[in-house]
């Protein structure tokens, strides 16, 4: 993680219910850009903001691109989300079976099956590894390069990853549909199209819990049985109906730096994540009309997110008969070879290859144009601007999740004043409020404190 990130305090008086919450992250780091050309820009944003690398490269291409007034063909665009996906899927099977264990109930990443919880995380982050370089990363054609030197490499092409190796927009679907796996695999046990239609209740989550031997399974099973379905429940509204246009004119004002470093949309506080996108699937609503936005929920819209995202990325790979084939044999080469060591969290890469030559985008040299880029990364909207004149980066603007959902009075503060409120002890207080915050998710590492 890089320095910048910075770290968040937060502090909770039992007496009083009271919650502070400061954050150190250094949200003026974009300035560095000031006076780049886009494409060291391009380069250099991995360094600032390493954590969900690819919805950041996604958001920044997508910014420079609209600031051009250039558009990646559909194919590109459609890969991008997919990569999205993919990573949303790392990052929440990381939260589910390391974070939530870690606070709920430590002796449940021993138990689960099919796997010990690091072995199954260091699957699931050699897979991605091996994923971005199935689908070019380094390279000219990689989707996440942004499109301005040149006519786009289209997807359908075949990659040369740096191995040498030709790989196919086959094996590309099938690298795809293998990663989704892994969510049957170690979340949901069952085909995750078919989990999303038959899971739509209460009742049905609860029967789905006592059938399956997952660790987030088990999560759900603690959870109840501690009384912690509804958690932290507070009133905060989900962030929706933002549109680019009222980002842009936001972002444009004299006080766009306090926007910035504390986000609120028509006058008040938003969430924004997992819980947020899920709440159109009928077992959220029926969660959020019983419980509320407490712990329950919350892993519940992780699961719907889960199942939609593998079932996005399984689809997609669907229509090729090749693909379904070339997933078997991967899947059954997995079979035969060695469990993988335990690996860290990769430094994210933008995607862009070296020496852009960003001079044949023709910018008007006495022009000055805007860019938007937005992402769904996995713990919430991200949003990238632009501003490009001179053919030289001006302003570079970044809202990232953390923003929103750990803002002074959010939804993590009110989370936190509820707990208090239900007059815990001091050290369950302590205990709760850690797995309240693991459940809203800090991009950042944050120190709590409880008095």
């Amino acid at each position: 993680m890089s320095e910048l990130s910075g770290h968040l305090a937060i502090k909770v008086e039992a007496a009083s219910a009271a919650v502070t919450i400061r954050s150190s992250r250094v949200l003026a780091a974009t300035r560095v850009f000031a006076g780049k050309p886009p494409d060291e820009v391009v380069r250099q944003l991995p360094m600032l903001f390493s954590l969900c690398g690819t919805a950041q490269a996604a958001a920044c291409a997508d910014a420079c691109e609209r600031a051009l007034g250039l558009t990646a063909e559909e194919p590109v665009r459609r890969r991008r989300q997919q990569l999205v996906q993919a990573e949303t899927i790392k990052e929440h099977l990381w939260r589910l079976l390391l974070d939530w264990p870690k606070v709920v109930a430590p002796t449940v990443v021993q138990a689960a099956r099919p796997s010990p919880a690091m072995p199954a995380m260091a699957q699931v982050m050699q897979r991605f590894v091996s994923l971005r370089q199935t689908v070019g990363e380094g390279t000219d054609a990689d989707p996440l390069r942004p499109r301005w030197s040149g006519p786009a490499p289209s997807i359908p092409d075949a990659v040369l990853p740096a191995s040498g190796r030709r790989d196919t927009p086959d094996q590309a679907a099938a690298a795809f549909c293998d990663f989704a796996g892994l969510v049957r695999e170690y979340a949901l046990q069952s085909d995750p199209a078919d989990w999303l239609a038959a899971v739509d209740s209460t009742d049905a989550l609860m029967r789905w819990a006592e059938d399956a031997p997952t660790t987030p399974a088990q999560l759900l099973r603690t959870l109840m049985a501690e009384g912690l379905a509804d958690c932290g429940a507070n009133p905060v509204p989900r962030l929706a109906g933002i549109s680019i246009d009222g980002l842009e004119q936001r972002l444009a004002c004299p006080d766009a730096e306090a926007f910035v470093a504390a986000p609120q949309w028509q006058g008040g506080c938003r969430e924004t994540g997992p819980l947020s996108r899920a709440a159109s699937h009928p077992l959220v609503v029926a969660l959020l009309a019983d419980l509320g936005n407490g712990l329950l929920t919350r892993l519940a819209a992780l699961l719907v997110e889960l199942g939609w995202a593998a079932s996005s990325l399984q689809s997609a790979a669907g229509d090729s008969a090749d693909a379904t084939r070339a997933f078997k044999a991967a899947e059954s080469d997995r079979a035969l070879a060695p469990a993988p060591e335990p690996i860290m969290e990769p430094a994210a890469t933008s995607g862009a290859s070296a020496g852009l030559a960003f001079s044949a985008a023709g910018l008007d040299p006495d022009a000055a144009e805007v860019g938007i880029g937005l992402s769904e990364a996995a713990r919430g909207l991200l949003v990238h601007r632009v501003v490009i004149a001179d053919a030289l980066v001006q302003r570079y603007q970044v809202v990232a999740p953390t923003e929103w959902n750990f803002h002074p009075e959010g939804v993590v503060a009110q989370g936190l004043a509820a707990i208090a409120r239900s007059g815990v002890s001091i050290a369950e207080l302590e205990r709760l409020a850690h797995l309240y915050i693991t459940a809203v998710d800090p991009c950042v590492e944050y120190q709590l404190s409880v008095s």
